[in-house]
């Protein structure tokens, strides 16, 4: 006997069809519910009734690729990679999302477009925030980064360049055009812009 689908693997088989339609094309907007239908062997009215509008779904599938690169990144921060390779390993991580989703969703994934903003502003606050503080922790025990660095400083740093990212939404447009840029951003996040350490506030000669 046939074996009907949970609605729960209806839902995931709407979600990756979504997926990968918006993926392969360069304006989302041009992807029907239709289009997701066929693609997931269901009809438009199990789409309406597992997510309402098409809207939504995009936005499921976006709330769906930031829990993923979480998981990914928890995993890497609490394995027993060396410090540096962890660092490597988060930063390339970030950079496959580049090559793998559309530069839309990377888009509003980052600037928080307000119908996904309460979302990520969540997940930052209680899941990103504390994997950086871990990720530092373990710098500070293997000798890469100063351990009298406040945690409070980190956090302050963070919350700026996240802001700062959704404030510049050109730099998502065309995300693997932009790499370059991409790549400098994230040098200058992790080493400033000075070639070697200058004692700044002159605290040596106090």
């Amino acid at each position: 006997m046939k074996q009907t689908a949970s609605k729960s693997e209806k839902r995931q088989k709407i979600l990756n069809a979504a997926r990968s339609l918006f993926n392969r094309t360069h304006d989302v907007k041009r992807v029907s519910l239709e289009d997701i239908a066929e693609a997931a062997g269901v009809s438009p009215t199990t789409i309406y009734n597992n997510f309402g509008d098409r809207e939504t779904l995009l936005y499921e599938v976006i709330k769906e690729l930031a829990s993923r690169n979480l998981e990914r990144n928890r995993g890497i921060v609490r394995s027993s990679l060396p410090f540096l390779q962890k660092l490597i390993s988060i930063i390339s991580s970030k950079m496959d999302i580049a090559d793998q989703v559309n530069s839309e969703l990377i888009e509003k994934l980052v600037t928080q477009d307000k119908i996904i903003a309460p979302f990520i502003d969540e997940l930052y606050d209680q899941e990103i925030k504390p994997l950086w503080l871990e990720i530092m922790a373990d710098g500070k025990k293997q000798g890469y980064i100063d351990p009298a660095m406040d945690d409070a400083a980190l956090l302050a740093y963070l919350d700026i360049i996240q802001a700062g990212l959704k404030a510049r939404p050109e730099f998502f447009k065309n995300f693997s055009d932009n790499m370059n840029l991409i790549e400098q951003i994230t040098h200058l996040m992790f080493y400033g812009f000075l070639k070697r350490e200058i004692d700044l506030f002159q605290k040596e000669e106090k």
